[in-house]
C-alpha cells in the first residue's frame, strides 16, 4: 500500500512476461522494453465500478487524478535518473508520456495475466474484481525499464516526500 498526499493505492511490481512485452511494443513504439517492469495499481472506491452515474463518474475522475499525481512523481524521479517510464490512461489505454502506438494497453487483461484476478462482463467492457474489494476499485498501470531496486527506492522516496504524517518542524 502507498498512502500519501498523492494517492492511496495498492500496487505490485512485476517483470513483464515475454509475451506481454512483445504486445506492449505496439503500445510504446520505438522504446527498448527489455527489462520492463509492470506496476498494476488499485485504488479502493466507495462505489461499485460496474454501474454508471454522475457520482461514479466523479469518483473515477478523482481516482484518475490521484493516479496521475502518483505516476508523475515517480516518472519525474526516474527520468531524472535517466530511466524511461510511462503510465497508460485507464480510460483510453494510451501512454501519457510517450508516443502513442497503434494499440492500447488493456488494464483488465494485464491484471488477469499478472495477478490472476477475475472479472465480470458489464455490457461492452470487463470489470476487474479485486480479491478483497470486488468491483469497488480503480485499476491503472505504470511501466518502467528501471531496475527493480531503483524503482523500489524511487517509490519509497516519493512516499516519504509526500507523506501524510510529515514530522513537524519549528
Amino acid at each position: 500500500m502507498s498512502e500519501t498526499a498523492l494517492a492511496n493505492l495498492e500496487y505490485s511490481i512485476h517483470v513483464s512476461p515475454r509475451r506481454m512485452t512483445r504486445d506492449l511494443a505496439t503500445v510504446f513504439p520505438n522504446k527498448d522494453l527489455s527489462g520492463l517492469l509492470v506496476v498494476p495499481t488499485f485504488q479502493r472506491c466507495k462505489h461499485e465500478m460496474v454501474a454508471w452515474d454522475a457520482e461514479i463518474a466523479k469518483e473515477k475522475d478523482d481516482r484518475l487524478d490521484d493516479f496521475i499525481r502518483w505516476s508523475k512523481a515517480i516518472h519525474n524521479s526516474l527520468e531524472t535518473l535517466g530511466y524511461w517510464s510511462d503510465m497508460t490512461d485507464p480510460a483510453s489505454g494510451f501512454p501519457s508520456f510517450s508516443e502513442r502506438g497503434r494499440d492500447v494497453y488493456p488494464d483488465v487483461e494485464g491484471c488477469q495475466l499478472l495477478l490472476k484476478y477475475d472479472f465480470q462482463n458489464a455490457g461492452c467492457c470487463k470489470i476487474l474484481l479485486h480479491p478483497i474489494w470486488g468491483s469497488k476499485i480503480y485499476p491503472a498501470t505504470f511501466f518502467t525499464t528501471a531496475p527493480v531496486d531503483i524503482l523500489v527506492k524511487v517509490i519509497a522516496q516519493v512516499e516519504q516526500e509526500h507523506s501524510l504524517s510529515k514530522p513537524f518542524s519549528a
